[in-house]
């Protein structure tokens, strides 16, 4: 059974009540097409001319003010966008709601997606905007990468263990062996796939601040933490200015050279969690037209965005190498952007 969102009472219990109502309606009207549908199409510009036959007199009584609030505790745009359909009246004040949140198929491709962000224009209120992207592997490698950019990426990092442990004790007891290494090669490709991702997330988040001009935070992550990709405040407001007022196709600020940079680390301590990696792969790809010394400008911290330990530890991992193993760190010569690919 669905179960609506939690409503604060506003004007005693006519709230709670409307949302209610409103939810039944929309999740038992069975001329609605059905969440996979809509979120797979990819166009939801097509809802404007296909509501279903107009009756609120139901929510006469509510103000629309009111009805706003309702909709905004929906966010996620699976709830939203088959309530546009209950009735025109719907449909007008649904466009107003200021933050939506989305699950994507997992690993869509930037074609697929392109139409679904564009079509959000309708929403022209949108001020806040979270889109997750699930990883369509099943057992997918330890890693965690983070990037740093303004208008074009500027750097990226890599680190993947093969093992982690939330303490010292259970390493000792999980490894009475000597440290194995995973293969380079396949630590290579997991680099380059994730590095490739990274750019098309950062043109994701560039199109969604240049095509929705109400945007003011953005957020584009995976479901398990791996890596996030946001922009708030006046940064946006910066970035969509930088893009509204240069010449330049937003798909050149792909066209980039990079150097490439890597370590490998048997064992990294974490003094202040207490976790233990193994067999830490660590890469650094900047782009080559940057100042050497602008590396540790953008890496002296890292955003501390993360939501629980283990994510913490891997932020805290990234600390440590930078702080204290750069000394390892090797220069892979000769490795454009389109040949580390």
């Amino acid at each position: 059974m669905f179960v609506g969102p939690q409503i604060e009472p506003i004007g005693g219990n006519i709230m709670a009540h409307a949302s209610t109502t409103i939810v039944n309606v929309v999740m038992t009207n069975h001329s609605l097409p059905s969440f996979k549908h809509m979120i797979c199409s990819c166009n939801f510009n097509n809802f404007e001319k296909s509501h279903v036959e107009d009756d609120s007199s139901s929510f006469d009584a509510l103000p629309d003010d009111v009805v706003l609030q309702i909709f905004r505790k929906l966010v996620d745009l699976k709830a939203l966008c088959p309530c546009k359909l209950v009735s025109k009246r719907f449909y007008r004040i649904i466009r107003q709601v200021d933050a939506i949140s989305f699950i994507t198929k997992p690993d869509i491709s930037f074609d697929s997606v392109l139409p679904l962000i564009q079509s959000l224009s309708i929403f022209g209120g949108l001020k806040s905007l979270c889109i997750q992207i699930p990883d369509s592997c099943v057992d997918c490698p330890l890693f965690k990468w983070k990037i740093k950019f303004g208008g074009k990426l500027d750097s990226f990092i890599f680190l993947s263990p093969n093992s982690i442990y939330s303490n010292k004790e259970l390493y000792v007891k999980a490894n009475g062996h000597g440290q194995e290494e995973e293969g380079e090669y396949i630590k290579h490709i997991d680099v380059a796939l994730c590095l490739a991702t990274s750019m098309m997330r950062h043109l994701m988040l560039l199109i969604c601040i240049k095509d929705i001009p109400s945007l003011e935070k953005i957020s584009i992550m995976d479901c398990d933490k791996r890596w996030k990709v946001s922009l708030s405040g006046v940064k946006v407001t910066e970035m969509r200015n930088d893009l509204t007022s240069s010449s330049e196709s937003i798909y050149k600020r792909l066209e980039v050279g990079i150097r490439v940079s890597r370590c490998y680390i048997p064992l990294l301590e974490l003094p202040v969690s207490g976790y233990v990696m193994k067999g830490v792969t660590f890469y650094v790809c900047e782009r080559d037209d940057l100042p050497e010394d602008e590396y540790g400008r953008f890496w002296k911290t890292v955003d501390a965005d993360f939501e629980d330990k283990e994510e913490a530890a891997y932020c805290e991992g990234i600390m440590e190498i930078i702080k204290n193993h750069m000394g390892r760190m090797e220069r892979m010569s000769g490795v454009p952007a389109a040949g580390f690919f």
